[in-house]
């Protein structure tokens, strides 16, 4: 059985390395803006003064009484990332929030891509999980870019952003798990299939499975024909490290399958929190979980 799935198994591999191989590649050389001297970085000028003004001054505000950050941040081309991907190497080359609190939160907006991504800080996870931040981007922010009106858009998206926050962890996690209900109950009625879930179980399968199951085999089979120039020790070694990538891109498999994000609408993601710098105490070693969700108008 393990003979006849090999070719399959190879191939995947394969592929599963070229894919590690091009998303490391990327990330190393991905440069970003330089960090900003507050909450408002409107690299791609889609904002007017005005607006950029007033979001400036709630934002240092919010900063100020709260401790927590709101970055707003408009690039004027992702360089041929993801959404996702730039969105957390951002945060963490702006170093967005406080090492110790992490309650900060980035709201990026790519509009060549017409893309945008929510990034909240491991401090925010309890205030504003990713359902709530698709609702933000879905119903609030996608609407007004749609009709051409970034001003508004954003304003109104950081308005909903804010007034979420506000509420208690208790009631931020009652309507979060309220709306995830929904949407799976929504989900359900619309008939669609868990590809993503099944690709993943395919994967487990083959990779890790299968080689469990036949486990004993091969190792008979290895001492049979000798340990080889490296020994037992070289062989293992090998086998750790390819178990590690596999799990990697499993995991990554599993993330995007259960993942909020839609090609068509707006998602909701992770994030970090402010520390200090520059008069604005919004950039201070903060880091975001990943994840998150996506989406386009």
């Amino acid at each position: 059985m393990t003979k006849a799935f090999a070719p399959l198994r190879h191939a995947l591999l394969a592929l599963a390395g070229l894919v590690w191989l091009a998303s490391a590649a990327t990330a190393s050389a991905q440069t970003y803006p330089a960090r900003p001297a507050g909450p408002v970085y409107d690299g791609a000028s889609i904002l007017s003064a005005e607006t950029e003004a007033q979001l400036d001054a709630e934002l240092r505000a919010y900063n100020a009484q709260t401790g927590r950050a709101i970055i707003v941040a408009t690039v004027p081309s992702l360089d041929g990332a993801t959404i996702e991907t730039y969105a957390t190497g951002l945060f963490s080359t702006w170093g967005i929030g406080g090492a110790q609190r992490d309650t900060g939160l980035l709201l990026l907006i790519a509009p060549n891509e017409r893309r945008m991504w929510i990034e909240v800080g491991y401090g925010l996870h309890g205030y504003f999980g990713g359902i709530m931040a698709g609702r933000v981007i879905n119903d609030v922010i996608a609407p007004r870019f749609k009709e051409g009106n970034f001003d508004a858009g954003v304003t109104d998206g950081v308005a909903a952003i804010l007034a979420h926050l506000a509420k208690s962890p208790e009631d931020a996690i009652a309507i979060e798990e309220a709306a995830k209900a929904a949407q799976a109950q929504e989900s359900r009625s619309d008939g669609g299939f868990p590809f993503g879930i099944l690709i993943w179980l395919a994967f487990m399968f083959f990779f890790f499975i299968l080689p469990l199951m036949s486990g004993r085999r091969r190792r008979r089979k290895y001492r049979a024909k000798g340990s080889g120039p490296w020994g037992d020790a070289g062989r293992e070694f090998g086998d750790t490290a390819r178990d590690i990538i596999l799990w990697e891109v499993g995991s990554a498999i599993l993330r995007s399958a259960l993942s909020d994000g839609d090609s068509d609408g707006w998602g909701g993601g992770g994030g970090g929190g402010f520390g200090g710098g520059g008069g604005f105490g919004g950039f201070g070693g903060g880091s975001s979980g990943g994840g998150g969700a996506s989406g386009g108008w």
